[in-house]
């Protein structure tokens, strides 16, 4: 298969502290209210360093703003930007809100994850800014009975006051949140169960939680989602899925449309722009480098190569807006091409 070669063009780059090691955590990048962030930590305490990327395709960042860490010398669980300027954090059986002022406004205590390396909470605000939603441990069950599965729960922004939960098909999982990058109500849910991924659409009305499954099993959601289209790459990268809002669903199979021997790599593949998927592929997941491709974004079929000027890089991230990031040790780069 012969495509069509695009050169990138390098328009900026930035040093993000400690982000190099959190690249493809869960919460390394964010999609929140109509912008992307990326969340590093960095010090002896583990601080929370929190980047809003910038709309001017010539800047990485708008802002950079350090959070003290809940736990001094411990790692965060997941980070969340809030619409007021305030930051959400879960930790071991802990949510805590910040202001805008760093100070603590309140803290949600939960029944802590039986084992922090499987399952882990996550959490967003809801469209409004009036909710946040985080994913904890469903109550101990009943010895003689299964454990129903673990709970979304909506807590008033405010004072942290429940408001609502309902129990996902997820158990003792980690968790991701994203909003859509253009309608930040719809959100969305990532659960990592052992070597079973789950992707649910969540919605809030009249303060009720529910869920829907979005697309096949083992289809994390990937980049960002856009103009009500989620892209979904199969953990094993054998298959791209993108599912619209309305119901349509394309599957392009990597053994049909890349090139022989390749397949969908990273985490991160998604809209460049509303008419480009931009993916990494390669021969295997553990790949050290990865060639980088343009999709159609209707029909997921590629239709160019992007060539990279004297280096490659493994993940892009696409931002939507025709530019995507890519990160090489603490520095993050910013570049584009000409479709």
């Amino acid at each position: 298969m012969a495509l069509r070669s695009l050169s990138a063009e390098l328009v900026a780059q930035e040093p993000f502290p400690g982000f190099g090691d959190r690249h493809g955590r869960f919460d390394a990048w964010l999609a929140r209210q109509g912008a992307t962030w990326l969340v590093s930590e960095t010090g002896a305490d583990l601080d929370i360093v929190v980047g809003k990327v910038s709309r001017d395709p010539s800047r990485i960042f708008e802002e950079v703003r350090t959070w003290p860490s809940p736990r001094p010398g411990h790692s965060h669980g997941f980070a969340s930007p809030l619409p007021d300027g305030g930051l959400a954090v879960t930790g071991s059986g802990v949510v805590t809100v910040y202001g805008a002022d760093g100070a603590i406004r309140w803290q949600y205590e939960h029944e802590p994850w039986g084992d922090e390396r499987l399952g882990s909470g996550a959490c967003v605000p809801d469209g409004a800014g009036r909710l946040l939603l985080v994913t904890t441990p469903g109550p101990d069950p009943d010895p003689d009975l299964p454990y129903d599965g673990d709970l979304c729960v909506a807590l008033d922004l405010t004072d942290g006051r429940p408001v609502a939960r309902v129990t996902i098909p997820s158990a003792s999982a980690g968790y991701v949140f994203q909003q859509s990058l253009t309608d930040p109500p719809q959100l969305y849910l990532t659960a990592l169960q052992g070597d079973t991924y789950y992707g649910l659409s969540i919605s809030v009305d009249d303060d009720a939680l529910r869920w829907e499954t979005v697309g096949l099993e083992n289809e994390p959601f990937a980049g960002p989602v856009m103009d009500n289209a989620a892209i979904k790459l199969d953990v094993g990268g054998e298959w791209m899925g993108r599912y619209d809002a309305d119901g349509t669903e394309v599957l392009a199979e990597a053994e049909e449309v890349l090139p022989e021997g390749l397949r969908f790599v990273g985490s991160s593949p998604g809209f460049l722009d509303k008419d480009h998927v931009l993916t990494a592929v390669a021969e295997e997941d553990s790949s050290a480098t990865s060639r980088h491709l343009l999709l159609d974004a209707r029909t997921l079929v590629p239709v160019a190569e992007v060539d990279y000027p004297g280096t490659t890089f493994l993940d892009p991230l696409p931002l939507g807006d025709g530019t995507w990031l890519t990160v090489h040790d603490d520095i993050v780069h910013r570049w584009r091409t000409t479709v």
